[in-house]
């Protein structure tokens, strides 16, 4: 089974700055795509994170709008990073 087909929910293109934060540490990446059930980061370089790791994201979507959502860790690879939205999140617009 490909890793489409695994999905639940259809990914969606998306570029936007992304703040993930974790207790008291935060990184910056850039978000590459989003579903309603999770999204693809950038890995940040500093990235110290293990799968499964809870985390609050928030996409900056333009200068007066910054959405929030938890989300796990479920995979990273060298350039990527790939979250689960905790609960289902609406679409950026």
């Amino acid at each position: 089974m490909s890793p489409e087909e695994r999905r639940r929910a259809e990914r969606h293109e998306y570029d936007c700055l992304v703040l993930i934060a974790h207790g008291p540490d935060g990184f910056v990446g850039h978000i590459d795509n989003v579903s309603a059930t999770g999204c693809r980061t950038t890995r940040p370089h500093d990235w110290a994170l293990a799968n499964g790791a809870e985390v609050r994201l928030y996409l900056m979507i333009d200068e007066r709008y910054v959405f929030s959502a938890e989300a796990r860790v479920v995979w990273a690879s060298n350039e990527y990073l790939g979250f689960e939205y905790l609960e289902p999140q609406p679409l950026p617009a």
